[in-house]
């Protein structure tokens, strides 16, 4: 029983010096493989307690003479088992703080970067504003510009009407003078040639 109690503690020995180096390994490891090597030390320290309690077992069978013994010995790879999964909760939860201190960075880093994109989307969308406010009032100016054209040219038609009429006028006031001036002619034209013949005439019929 005793060669059963030795072949546990070889057993246990081999893998508690495993246990220490995947610790070792697992502390500077990052992401996705420490996770994983976290996991191997876990199966690990498992099969460490089962070997534990199988030595215990088997201790427990032998003569009191042995039995103490392996005993003080069973002792020490408790002890020895109970300062690796301190030492393996010790660094796991210091990992566990730098993961979190990491996590927390790269949070901030990435509520960072969606905050640069927001602004520099926010940014876009006002030069864009700008642009179409700049084009606004070159359109505005240039209708502007149009309509005082068009007044203008409005004005100067006004203008040439009203010159037309003011002609319009002075053609009707020189027509009227003209017939004015024509029908004068024709009565003074009666009383100097016509008036005279007329007279002659009656004062032969009377005659």
């Amino acid at each position: 029983m005793s060669n059963v109690f030795h072949e546990y503690d070889q057993q246990y020995s081999e893998l508690s010096i495993n246990l220490s180096k995947k610790c070792s390994l697992a502390f500077s490891l990052k992401g996705g493989e420490k996770k994983e090597k976290l996991s191997e030390i876990t199966y690990d320290l498992e099969n460490a307690e089962k070997l534990i309690s199988k030595m215990d077992h088997a201790a427990s069978n032998l003569p009191p003479n042995i039995k103490s013994i392996l005993l003080e010995k069973l002792k020490e790879s408790k002890s020895s088992l109970k300062r690796l999964r301190n030492e393996i909760k010790r660094n796991t939860s210091e990992n566990l703080k730098v993961t979190t201190r990491e996590e927390v960075l790269e949070a901030e880093k990435a509520d960072l970067a969606d905050q640069r994109s927001r602004l520099m989307k926010s940014t876009e969308g006002l030069v864009r504003t700008r642009e179409m406010i700049k084009d606004s009032q070159r359109k505005l100016l240039e209708t502007e510009n149009i309509g005082i054209s068009i007044l203008e040219n409005l004005q100067r038609q006004k203008e040439s009407l009203q010159n037309s009429q003011a002609m319009l006028h002075e053609i009707d006031d020189t027509v009227k003078e003209s017939r004015s001036i024509v029908r004068s002619i024709k009565i003074k034209e009666f009383f100097t040639v016509t008036a005279p013949i007329i007279i002659y005439f009656l004062f032969k019929l009377v005659k």
